[in-house]
């Protein structure tokens, strides 16, 4: 029985001082760091994807809320009376009492009638507000459409 405990006692003293060599103890410290590591890399790849898309929703709110006030101006600018006599200036040929209107032909740096009548310039950008014209067909299809239509 002696023999039986003597054997058991050795077995037990080599486990023990192999789990407590040097290299044994640095392997095991490996495993447990990368255990540890996986985890924190995946939270921190996580952390970084989300703050990107924070910064992005926030310069589109930014955009956004410039679209906003540039929309608030431009229903200010058409509920004044400006816009209205404008309008009815170009429109509607109105005019005040002690005017008079003159329109000088032929003179090229006068501009034409037709370009006196229509706005020189959009003053707020506003996507869709410009009237886009059609693309022309094309040969081919001209040609579909006149004998298929």
């Amino acid at each position: 029985m002696k023999k039986n405990l003597m054997i058991i006692k050795n077995k037990n003293n080599f486990f023990l001082s192999f789990l407590f060599k040097q290299s044994v103890l640095t392997v095991i410290g490996l495993v447990l760091l990368v255990a540890i590591s996986i985890p924190l890399a995946k939270n921190l790849s996580r952390r970084y994807r989300i703050n990107n898309e924070i910064s992005q929703l926030d310069k589109e709110i930014q955009e956004i809320e410039k679209k906003n006030t540039d929309l608030q101006k431009l229903i200010k600018y058409l509920e004044s009376d400006q816009f209205a006599e404008e309008q009815a200036r170009m429109n509607l040929g109105l005019k005040k009492e002690g005017e008079s209107v003159a329109i000088v032909k032929n003179d090229p740096s006068v501009k034409k009638e037709e370009e006196l009548l229509q706005p020189e310039k959009q003053i707020f950008n506003i996507p869709g507000l410009e009237k886009s014209k059609p693309k022309p067909a094309s040969n081919p299809e001209q040609w579909l459409r006149y004998f298929f239509k």
